[in-house]
């Protein structure tokens, strides 16, 4: 599992003010943990983190374990079939055949926190990459790529700052 701690002070403020204003903050966070989970998604659609940078395409073992894992890619001589060709070539990065580790994000929230989670044991190695010196199980390095709207030293992108501050915002009108 990986754990972020975020703490912005606009939006720490913003939930503050909530909370001074509100008994219950737990819709707050609810709507946070939605737009977090929603910007992540959208970052599979998109082959891109959140703030737009695209991903680095998939290595060449990638997409040949790909093609392994399916019939139809190769022809009786082993060269790429038609399908196969088409297969390697709409390849995205991070979607495999279950399309899991875009599926598995969910999110508790309490009244003064949110957590968002995916559930793929691999989830942090693709937001933050790795190397095959730091582990030697894999079949080479992996680049981060990132989907969760947080850069490497953990600040929160600003895309999903300006949508957090907006909701806070909404919830402070709510509660004058």
């Amino acid at each position: 599992m990986i754990e972020i701690t975020y703490n912005d002070g606009n939006i720490h403020a913003a939930l503050k003010r909530i909370m001074d204003a509100t008994q219950n903050m737990e819709p707050a966070m609810r709507s946070i943990g939605e737009i977090v989970m929603e910007i992540s998604k959208r970052s599979f659609d998109n082959s891109a983190s959140p703030d737009g940078t695209p991903w680095a395409p998939n290595s060449q073992a990638t997409i040949l374990n790909y093609l392994e894992q399916t019939n139809g890619n190769y022809k009786k001589d082993g060269k790429l079939s038609a399908k196969g060709t088409q297969r390697a070539i709409n390849k995205k990065p991070l979607i495999g055949q279950s399309r899991d580790l875009q599926r598995q994000f969910s999110y508790s929230a309490t009244a003064d926190s949110v957590t968002i989670t995916n559930s793929m044991v691999y989830a942090a190695m693709q937001q933050f990459g790795g190397t095959k010196q730091q582990f030697p199980h894999l079949w080479g390095n992996i680049p981060a790529r990132p989907f969760m709207p947080i850069d490497a030293e953990g600040n929160l992108m600003s895309q999903a700052g300006d949508e957090i501050m907006q909701v806070m915002q909404d919830y402070l009108n709510m509660a004058d």
